[in-house]
């Protein structure tokens, strides 16, 4: 499965100790994806000590780095659904790299829209259906 984990995924599992990513990373049949919106929101929210954190786990976990540019298309597509703008990128990446799933804790994903590529899902939710 190809899989994005949203930033909060990140800044729960390193400043909360919510060690339920450990069972999605563990998992070698979850190939995971993040990409320059996500690393830099994870960053902005997190100390010194906690950046080296999450820099240690993505390279421990094979979390596979995307840089490439997501078409404009994708970007208007989100866009017209009434996604925020940092949401509008998450989304056009999953499209992008035809992610299976989102796991995120992020309210305005979850309840207001449903899309057509990926399915958005909660950790705990994840974590059950694997």
């Amino acid at each position: 499965m190809i899989i994005v984990l949203d930033s909060n995924e990140y800044i729960n599992y390193l400043s909360k100790n919510a060690l339920l990513l450990d069972k999605l990373v563990s998992n070698s049949r979850n190939v995971i994806y993040i990409n320059e919106t996500i690393t830099k929101e994870v960053i902005n929210n997190l100390n010194e000590y906690l950046v080296k954190k999450f820099y240690d786990f993505l390279f421990r976990n094979n979390i596979n780095p995307f840089d490439k540019k997501i078409p404009f298309s994708l970007l208007e597509k989100y866009k017209r659904l009434g996604l925020k703008k940092g949401d509008i990128v998450i989304a056009a990446f999953c499209d992008d790299i035809n992610a299976d799933y989102i796991v995120t804790e992020n309210r305005h994903f979850l309840k207001d829209v449903k899309f057509d590529k990926f399915k958005v899902i909660t950790l705990a939710d994840f974590v059950k259906i694997m």
